[in-house]
């Protein structure tokens, strides 16, 4: 019995190792590196009322999807031109659902509601070459959001302009 328990216990100290590697390796992949210091700049507004976009995205990309809320998964990926498994179909409007390529692949992602993240980019749903984007400008203001706790959150609103 205790021959079995201390296997089992091995089992699952393996399994346990297994998957923090799995998520320390994740954690510190490009596309999550790129995606944490790109919503850090965008979250905190470093950057002036008016700016151009260039000055916000600091990684190297060849495009850039804006994807429609309610696109199934599939539907992303056929855009995209490859399978890509961390892509969300937004539930409503109003979320950033944002992915930046080079290459062929994913470079950074951003999703999620403004309330949660921070910032908003105001875009157009579509694709972007990296000189498109780099040839916009944004205007950022501060908004606040109310919620169900009471307890309203700011969060900066980017409008991209040509």
């Amino acid at each position: 019995m205790k021959r079995v328990l201390r296997w089992l216990g091995l089992i699952a100290a393996i399994i346990v190792i297994s998957v923090l590697s799995v998520k320390i390796v994740e954690y510190n992949s490009l596309v999550s590196r790129n995606t944490r210091n790109l919503e850090r700049i965008l979250s905190q507004n470093t950057y002036s009322e008016k700016g151009n976009v260039k000055n916000l995205i600091t990684f190297d990309y060849d495009k850039m999807y804006v994807f429609l809320p309610y696109l199934p998964r599939d539907e992303m990926e056929k855009q995209i031109g490859f399978k890509y498994p961390k892509l969300i179909q937004a539930l409503n409007e109003g979320i950033n659902n944002i992915l930046f390529v080079k290459d062929d692949k994913p470079v950074a992602y951003l999703f999620g509601y403004p309330s949660d993240t921070g910032y908003y980019i105001n875009i157009p749903s579509g694709e972007y070459t990296k000189a498109q984007i780099e040839a916009t400008t944004y205007q950022s203001k501060t908004r606040e959001v109310g919620n169900s706790y009471g307890t309203p959150k700011k969060y900066v609103n980017y409008l991209l302009t040509d």
